[in-house]
This record gives structure tokens, sequence and C-alpha cells, in this order.
């Protein structure tokens, strides 16, 4: 899998609709999204995709998650945070050199996103760590494992925006 090549106006126009996408789809879905011990935030399925999309995939998640925990209630801490947990996130799978293959571009939003989320929320919701990170944790690995499957989809389905492999 190699990453689809944007030109300026295609790359702000690709954040700007997946950021949309990630927002839409956990505001929408904000009573499973936002509860602190179910979260189950389906937009995470997203959270691989910098692998095939590079930088506007990255700044989209962060900019999702942002307007996303606007509506979240928790407060400035949370929209800072879960958005940079999220940029770390998609630029360390967009880069080939921490995320050599495709079928590890779950692992970094897992670790980042599953790991650090309760680091802060645990001060905002009044929960101790180990009661939030298990349930955070496999809801961000379930979520990014079927993001995988589901970029995979994409690629074949777009022949003509992936280059072909060397």
């Amino acid at each position: 899998m190699n990453q689809a090549k944007f030109n300026p106006l295609q790359a702000i126009a690709l954040t700007a609709i997946m950021a949309a996408l990630y927002a839409a789809v956990t505001i929408v879905l904000g009573p499973i999204a936002f509860l602190p011990l179910i979260n189950l935030r389906i937009s995470d399925v997203l959270l691989p995709f910098p692998y095939i999309l590079g930088w506007p995939m990255a700044v989209a998640l962060f900019l999702g998650c942002a307007v996303a925990n606007i509506f979240g209630g928790l407060g400035l801490l949370d929209i800072v945070l879960g958005s940079l947990l999220n940029l770390t996130a998609g630029v360390l799978v967009m880069n080939r050199k921490t995320c050599p293959h495709w079928a590890l571009a779950w692992l970094y939003p897992t670790l980042i996103v599953g790991l650090g989320v309760p680091a802060y929320l645990q001060f905002l919701i009044y929960l101790p760590y180990i009661a939030i990170f298990p349930e955070i944790l496999a809801s961000t690995a379930l979520w990014s494992a079927i993001g995988v499957i589901v970029m995979q989809a994409v690629e074949r389905a777009l022949p003509d925006v992936f280059p072909p492999e060397k």
C-alpha cells in the first residue's frame, strides 16, 4: 500500500471532508461515543487512514476530534489533548519508518489513544485510570482494526487514487 499523492487543493479538500466525517459520526453517535466507560467511538475506524492518505488525514483526525470533543462536554483539556493524541497517532501511522507495513496501522492508534485518553480522562471524570483504560483500549483496538480492513477496501475501490507498489 502506497500513500496517495494530492495537490494542495485536493489535500485541503480531503482534510476538510475527513475531519467533518470524523466529527459528524462522533457527534451523531454521541450517546455511545462520549460515555467514559462505554466510549464506542466508531469514528476511530478512520485512525489507520493516514497510512494511505498521509498528512491530510493526520490533520483531519486532529481537527475532527477537536470539533467532536467540543460537543463531548468535558472541556478544553479533552478538546486539546484528545486531538493531539489523534494527531500523534496519525503522524506515526503515516510515517513508513515508524509504521512499515499496513497491518500495523491499527497499533499506534490503539496504544496512543487507548492508553493516552484515560491518562487525562481520569482527572476529568474522577475515576481511576485502571477503571477507564481497559474499555477505551479495547474499543480503540477494535475500531482501528476494522479501520485497517476498511482502508484496504478503499484502496482497492479507488485504484486511480493510489499509485501501484513498486
